[in-house]
């Protein structure tokens, strides 16, 4: 039976933003940016938690970096979403859609992505 899988996400009706291949690919100009494990893993915790208010520091601290045996600080977070602000730059993009909300935290602008689904269906070399 098919089984119906998150792929990414479209952002800006321009951007793709791949989870397994950690890209971001601008279908307008073709350009492409494949991100960090770490800062993938940053990314697609803002994107799987968009509907929050917003997502505080000490969250993303033990969510992203701690649960994967690393270590966070401010001022490291503060880099990791610098760097993830210079890769929409680096395909075409002048901001990402995150933002710093009430310095506790950061939001992401729901309204600028929407999910996008596959249908992983049975390998034909299974059937007889």
């Amino acid at each position: 039976m098919p089984e119906i899988k998150l792929y990414g996400y479209m952002l800006y009706d321009t951007l793709e933003y791949r989870i397994s291949t950690r890209t971001l690919i601008n279908i307008k100009n073709g350009k492409i940016k494949r991100l960090g494990e770490t800062k993938a893993r940053l990314f697609n915790y803002l994107l799987e938690h968009a509907e929050a208010k917003y997502i505080a520091d000490e969250t993303l601290y033990q969510q992203v970096f701690e649960n994967n045996g690393l270590r966070c600080s401010k001022s490291y977070l503060w880099a990791m979403i610098r760097q993830i602000h210079a890769a929409f730059l680096s395909v075409g993009y002048d901001r990402a859609p995150l933002k710093r909300y009430e310095g506790k935290g950061y939001v992401i602008d729901q309204d600028s992505i929407k999910k996008f689904y596959v249908m992983e269906t049975a390998n034909l070399t299974d059937i007889t």
